[in-house]
Order: structure tokens, then sequence, then C-alpha cells
């Protein structure tokens, strides 16, 4: 088994921030757009004096995204989930205004159906927003002398998102990234990265690499939505995707044997395929030509494979493919998201947990009367995800931001602002939290939302109305809200059919091996070609939920050793990259009804280790096949087959 040649996990937390926290030119242009829509928009509202500008000045950093297309179409469904939410909550004033009693049913239904088409449906960023703000405007009846004054309030509400959604919008058409530049360039970013990956193993991250090379393909999509005369490259564009995932995955566990020489005759096939990558999309790159190392006789299969993947990357980036490649796959029928939501009972599991935690918060602050720890509610909403582990990831960032930020807030209010004389002098401070929030919010998922809540404590905490605050207990009843509606997901998460990150990561552990045991015995070249990335993308979504295993402490119940379904991460990278190299060369290779027999025995051990089960040994005559690659190949695959069915 070869040992993956990989950064040492020493000094990790160092790693991570020095990764995250790494400025480019595009997130220096993003925090300075953002910083700049923020400053403007606190200026709208302070002289307008629009109701609730702490939010004014939040909602651009919800808005703001990395590309000009996905900050509108964020900002356009932000308009239509607030303009939904404001006539349903008139329309449910009619009946609960003057009956309390009903006013519990409605919270429950609007949360309740929010949440469940925000899981089932492609609107659900826009169903979660129009229940939260639903929910939240209801809540606004138990505080308010008059229904007329609360209708107001909830008017308002429009204006309150349309102001910082049209700044943004704005802004990002005059400066904004458009997403097909960004796409071009990060892809080509990328291939260098995994070239050099190739050339010198300890110069990179693989496993970030591929988190990277995945979110491309969502990038690349919206530039196609935005430029559909690229569209033509649609096809091309997610072959060689996913050739380049292929490769980062083979050569992850290529062999310390492999001479450096073979390594930088690869690394440089891919920087050609780069350069006419983007040569053939209107970018000026020069196409230096090489002198290609061969084989070595004795070369190993997964670097055969590497090299025959890096050939085909080269062909493809040429357009030099073969025309049978180019013909669509089979068409098959999708569920409806009807249909796919009534089957999945976790949609219906998951809205029911967020209920019950939205109406014990909303029960919790009503009975204590105590308005100001409102964001119980708000906590509820924005830190339930599918798992528990990913909740409690999000709360231990939501928490540590809101403290940062809050600390930040009340050393202004002490120390700053009374020393402030105008509105420029505030949009001064305003303007530098915002930088440094900023700076944190447009990192990965991994940190992101901590810059987020640092600057929703310190814009609530500053900007408590149109003069210098000088509240502290605002601050105090925030963090105790978002404390309670912590504690009361994590009741119902943990009691209401609890979901395991391991679990979850252990199901797509399982599907993508039995994904790879259908690609082996499987005809269709099409097929093999298309559900490379798909398993990577598996793969990489099992070692994300894997790694929010630390946050669930002892919550939930823990499996028994002997209870685990698949085995664990390191032998399922280690089967998929050895499953790639065997699929590679049989695409070069002329098979006998021998190697079919093979394939067929091997698909059926992956089969069972997919299910849970010990594979049965592998048959004797495998062992005897002549040494070729492709038998090679299939011996390491096997040999991995039976270290991971040790582990289960």
């Amino acid at each position: 088994m070869h040992a993956p040649i990989e950064l040492p996990a020493r000094d990790a937390l160092s790693r991570l921030l020095r990764r995250e926290l790494a400025l480019s030119d595009t997130r220096v242009r993003a925090i300075i757009r953002i910083t700049g829509c923020t400053v403007v928009a606190v200026v709208i509202a302070m002289v307008f004096q629009v109701p609730l500008p702490a939010y004014v000045a939040y909602l651009v950093f919800m808005v703001s995204r990395e590309d000009v297309a996905s900050t509108l179409i964020t900002a356009v469904g932000g308009l239509v989930a607030v303009t939904l939410a404001v006539a349903l909550s008139l329309l449910f004033y009619v009946f609960d205004a003057a009956e309390p009693a009903l006013r519990i049913p409605l919270l429950a239904f609007s949360t309740l159906i929010g949440t469940f088409i925000a899981r089932a449906s492609p609107l659900g960023p826009i169903a979660f927003l129009a229940g939260f703000v639903l929910v939240l405007s209801q809540t606004l009846l138990d505080d308010v002398p008059t229904t007329e004054f609360v209708t107001h309030m909830v008017l308002w509400l429009w204006v309150v998102v349309a102001i910082p959604a049209s700044i943004t919008v704005l802004a990002n058409l005059l400066t904004g990234e458009s997403p097909v530049v960004l796409a071009r360039n990060r892809a080509a970013q990328l291939m260098e990265q995994v070239a050099g990956y190739i050339e010198n193993p300890y110069s990179a991250d693989p496993s970030q690499l591929r988190i990277e090379l995945l979110s491309l393909n969502e990038l690349k999509n919206k530039a196609f939505m935005w430029n559909k005369k690229i569209k033509v490259f649609a096809q091309e564009d997610g072959r060689l995707l996913a050739i380049v995932l292929e490769m980062l995955q083979i050569a992850r566990y290529l062999p310390s044997s492999v001479t450096p020489g073979s390594r930088r005759s690869l690394a440089y096939t891919l920087r050609q395929s780069r350069n006419l990558f983007l040569q053939r999309r209107g970018v000026a790159a020069d196409v230096p030509n090489h002198a290609f190392e061969p084989l070595p006789p004795d070369a190993a299969p997964s670097h055969a494979a590497l090299r025959s993947a890096a050939d085909a990357l080269l062909d493809e980036a040429s357009g030099k493919l073969p025309a049978a490649a180019v013909a669509n796959a089979p068409a098959t029928r999708k569920q409806s998201p009807v249909e796919s939501a009534l089957a999945n009972r976790s949609h219906a599991r998951f809205a029911f947990k967020v209920m019950c935690a939205v109406l014990a918060s909303y029960a919790t602050y009503s009975l204590l009367d105590w308005p100001g720890i409102r964001t119980a509610v708000t906590t509820c909403f924005f830190i339930a995800l599918t798992t528990f582990g990913e909740s409690i990831h999000k709360l231990a960032l939501r928490l540590s931001g809101a403290v940062i930020g809050g600390l930040i807030a009340g050393l202004c209010i002490v120390f700053a602002l009374p020393h402030l004389t105008d509105i420029g002098e505030l949009c001064l401070l305003i303007a530098v939290v915002s930088v440094f929030c900023a700076w944190i919010s447009t990192s990965s998922e991994t940190i992101a939302y901590a810059g987020m809540q640092i600057a929703f404590a310190f814009f609530l905490g500053v900007m408590q109305g149109y003069g210098p605050a000088d509240d502290l207990t605002e601050l105090r009843d925030r963090v105790v809200g978002i404390f309670i509606g912590n504690i009361w997901i994590t009741i119902f998460f943990t009691t209401l059919w609890p979901v395991s990150a391991v679990g979850q990561a252990r199901e797509k552990w399982s599907s993508a091996l039995k994904q790879l045991s259908d690609l082996l015995v499987t005809k269709d070249e099409t097929t093999v070609a298309s559900s490379r990335a798909e398993i990577c993308k598996k793969v990489c979504e099992a070692s994300e939920l894997n790694a929010r295993d630390l946050f669930e402490w002892r919550f939930l119940s823990r499996e028994r050793e002997a209870d685990r379904i698949v085995p664990e991460a390191p032998h399922i990278e280690q089967i998929t990259a050895s499953a790639f190299v065997l699929l590679r060369l049989k695409e070069n290779a002329a098979l006998l009804p021998s190697d079919n027999e093979a394939d067929t025995l091997t698909s059926q051990r992956l089969m069972a280790l997919s299910n849970g089960k010990h594979p049965e040994p592998p048959d004797e005559r495998l062992r005897s096949a002549p040494p070729t690659l492709l038998s090679k190949a299939r011996e390491r695959l096997n040999e991995e087959i039976d270290h991971a069915s040790r582990a289960i």
C-alpha cells in the first residue's frame, strides 16, 4: 500500500488560519467593495432615519458574493423573499393581531413550511428567508402599542432590504468580478497548483485543492449563465475538470519510486494543457514544447495511469476530442422536487426540529418577559444544519463571532463613540471594523460565518439609533439570546431523530464504493468519464462531514466499532485512487475475457465492502495472471480492499 506523500499534520491550526486569511487580488477587491457598500448604506440609513440601521449595514455582508452573477441572484432572491414575507405578514395580522391564541399555530406553520421548502426545493434560499422574515415579523406583535405601528415597521422591512441590495448590486455591476473571467482565471490557477503538486508533493494540500476544484464547478455554471456564448465549452470544461480531479486523486498515492524527471514531465504536460485551455478561450498564453520522458519498463500502474490521464487532458485542452467521446450520456428521468421531497423524510424531520426549537425559544423569552433576547429565534434559523456536528460547528462560529463583535462594539461605545462628532467619523469607524469583518467573511465556510457574526454584533451594538450609542444591555441580551437558541437546538437535534455527521459521511463513502463497483463492469465509456468527478465529490463531502465529528463530542451515541458500515477515510481514498488507476488503464488496453471476469469479481468485492460485509478472498486465478500493468493495477485494488475490510 502506497502511503500518501502530503504535508505533515503538525501545526494544523496555524496552517488553516494562514490559508483562510491569505489575501489575493480578488479578495482585496471584494473586501474594499464590501466596506464601501457598508459605509454608503450606513450614510443613507442615518440621513433618512431608516429603521433598523444595523440590519441595513449587515445585509451588505449577506448579499455580497465573490462574483457579479451570484450577488445579483442573491439580491433579487432577497427582494422576492422579503416582498412575499411582508405580504403574508399583513395577511396573517388580519387573523392573529387581535387573537394571540392564533399566533403560535401560525408561527409553527410558517417555520415548518418555510424550512421544509428551503430543504426540498430549488427555491430554498428564497423560501428560507421568507419564512424567517415572516416569523420575525409575527413576533413583533408582542412588543408594539398598536397594529398600525407594526404594519409600518413591516412595510419598512422592504426598504431595509432594498437599500443594501441595490447598493451592493450597483457596486458589483460597476467594479465586481465577472463570473466568466473569475472561473477562467481560477481554473488556470488550480491547474498550475495541481501541476506543482505533482512535481513536488509537499507544495500544496491535495484535500484543499480538491475542494477548490469542486467549487469551481458551481462557479463555471454561473459563468455559462452570465455569458451564453461560452456554453459551447460546457461539455469540454466538465471533462477537463473530471480529468484534473482524477489526476489529483492518483497523484496523492504516486509511489516514491517515480523519479523527479518523470514528475516534471507530468507537470509540464498539465501546464501545457493549461496554456492550451487559455488559448482556446481567447487568452494569450505560450505553449512550450518539451520532451516527454518515456515510461520506464518497470513503471508502476499509477505512474502509467497518470501519464495516460495527462495525455487525455492535453487532447481535451487542444480540442482533439474523439467523436465517440462527445456523445451525450443516455438521458435518465430525474425526480421532480415534489417527488424528491415526499420520498425523503429527513426534510420533514429537519423542519419539525427547527419548528420545535423556534417555538421553545419564543416561549422562553415571552414567559421571561425579556424581548431583548429575541435573537434566540434568529439563532434557531441560522445554525440549524443537516447533521449535529455541522450545527455545533456553526454554533462555535456564531458564539465566537458574537463575543468578538460584542467586545469590539462595547469598547467603541465606552471609548470611541463619546468622542465622535459627525457622521463622517462614524463612517470611518464603521469602515475600519468592516474591513476586518470582510477579511474573515470572504474566507471559506470553515470560518467565514464568524466574520458575519462579528459584523452583526458590532452593528447591533454601535448603531442602536441615530445618535451615539450608550447602552450595553443590547449586547448582553443578544449574547444571552444566542445561548438560549443554541440550547434549544441542541436539545431537539440530539433527542429527535439525531443525525450524526459521521453517519452521513459513511453513507457517502458507501455510495462512492457502490459507484466504483458499477464502473468496473460498465461498458459505457461516457458513464465512466462523467462519474469520476461525482465520486470525487462524494468522497470530498464525506471527508468534510467526518471532520465535523470533532464538534459532536458526546452528545450523540457512538456506534460500536463492529457497527461501522464502511471503512474510514484513508481506506476510501486509497481505494478510489486504485480504482481510478485500473479504469484509466482499461481504456488503453485490449481486454480479454479473463480481464472482464476478474473485474466482475473485483466489482463484487467492492459491492460487499460498501454494504459493510467482509468480501470474499480474491480468486487464486487472479494472482496467477500475467504480470501486466492492468493485472498489477487490479491486484493493487484488491489489496486495498483487503486492507479496508480488516478495518471494518
